[in-house]
């Protein structure tokens, strides 16, 4: 794994870990504060090199992605779907896309601590 990709994962995680506590504070919500902590712990972890980050990192994208299928399967049930398909796939895009670049990180730490042995 070049350390490229480990720094990008690093940035990643860790404007995730800014955003999630910025929203906590704006919104006084608790949760946001705590899974943003969580995720900047994990950054820093991961830039430290120590292997208990990966799974800081699984967590996080696991919890994110675990989230955004909890909304979709709500509001499918409430039959929001059925209302405009296009615009349903447009509102759903960039969840689509995070949990893409969950998956991305996740595999990209994966590699990073569990390197082919040469």
């Amino acid at each position: 794994m070049t350390p490229s990709i480990v720094q990008l994962v690093i940035l990643a995680v860790a404007a995730y870990g800014g955003y999630a506590i910025a929203e906590g504070v704006s919104n006084r919500q608790l949760i946001w504060g705590v899974f943003g902590t969580v995720a900047l712990l994990g950054a820093w972890g991961l830039l430290r090199d120590r292997r208990w980050s990966q799974y800081v990192i699984y967590v996080v994208t696991a919890m994110l992605t675990l989230s955004w299928v909890a909304v979709v399967w709500q509001l499918v049930s409430e039959g929001w779907l059925t209302d405009d398909a296009r615009a349903a796939i447009v509102a759903l895009a960039p969840g689509a896309v995070t949990v893409a670049v969950c998956v991305v990180v996740s595999r990209a730490v994966f590699k990073h601590f569990h390197a082919a042995k040469s």
